[in-house]
């Protein structure tokens, strides 16, 4: 699927950040009659043109505000931007069907008027050159600030994005994406960086045991049997992870589990899955477990229990 094909990802809205430090300037009414670049039409171009016309006009407001308003406080010579966080410092795991909703979170000091602050998800090499996707907001497209003052010179702030894998993914999105953000305070010097932070979108995993049979008479052979597969989101069903390793792990009925052998899983019409044996001693359970790629989230099965009589 083209990137362009996939539904809509901007409100084609005009969007105007830092409308309370506007209006308490007087320069509300006349920017946010501006028109936005690139209104109404989509893709990741429009989108990252719609955020640097949102920054641009933060920066206008910062130019235009009386001298009085940008002396008011205590502002310092930079502006600060810290506390990045993504999914709460996770990598996020999205299925084949649910919407994911992403949060950022980041901190802006050092001014005491904020003019604008936001983030946008991307991925791709660069911005210019190689951008693959570049997802707005949800306050972005609700024409929300995404800001709250939180000190004299303080400000906290929090973004939202859903992403539908029906809609918005292809199997090529897993892995390493960026946070773009800018911040425009009435100190000397603003933020806008490509990369504040680096996360990690995966395409969910689900592993599965089963140890049989059961219950085994002691001395018989035991088998286990699991499958790991993960989200595919160009056909929204899950398919076998091939050739990844997975962990074999046993405990006693009331010990530990811990890892006994290590395996590949398989291909073609074993994809995904790993058979193991073991001779039935004593009562034991049995679990897979895998640690996880740059695209896959690790997950544990649910452990199998067998009755050795």
């Amino acid at each position: 699927m083209s990137q362009y094909a996939r539904r809509k990802m901007t409100s084609g809205k005009k969007v105007t950040l830092g409308v309370s430090a506007l209006a308490a300037s007087g320069l509300a009414l006349g920017l946010l009659g501006a028109p936005s670049a690139m209104a109404g039409e989509t893709g990741p171009a429009a989108a990252l043109q719609q955020s640097r016309a949102a920054a641009a006009d933060a920066s206008a407001a910062k130019a235009a505000a009386p001298k009085a308003l940008s002396a008011r406080g205590t502002a310092a010579s930079t502006t600060v931007v810290s506390g990045v966080t993504v999914n709460g410092g996770n990598s996020a795991g999205v299925g084949t069907t649910n919407t994911q909703t992403i949060t950022v979170k980041w901190t802006v000091s050092g001014g005491s008027t904020l003019y604008g602050s936001d983030a946008a998800l991307w991925r791709g090499t660069d911005l210019e050159d190689g951008l693959e996707q570049f997802l707005l907001s949800e306050e972005f497209g609700a024409e929300t600030d995404p800001c709250v003052q939180s000190g004299a010179t303080t400000f906290t702030c929090t973004t939202t994005y859903k992403i539908n894998p029906q809609y918005d993914l292809t199997n090529a999105d897993a892995g390493a994406w960026k946070i773009s953000l800018y911040a425009v305070t009435d100190a000397d010097t603003s933020v806008d960086t490509d990369n504040a932070k680096t996360w990690y979108l995966k395409r969910l995993s689900r592993l599965s045991t089963n140890a049989a049979p059961e219950p085994v008479a002691k001395g018989k052979t035991i088998t286990i049997t699991g499958k790991l597969e993960r989200a595919n989101w160009d056909t929204h069903k899950y398919a076998g992870y091939t050739q990844q390793t997975v962990r074999l792990q046993e405990r006693s009925l009331t010990g530990s589990y811990a890892t006994t052998s290590s395996h590949s899983t398989g291909t073609g019409s074993l994809a995904g899955v790993e058979k193991q044996t073991r001779t039935a001693t004593t009562d034991r359970c049995y679990r897979y477990k895998f640690e996880g790629t740059t695209t896959t989230p690790p997950v544990t099965a649910t452990g199998d229990c067998v009755d050795v009589r």
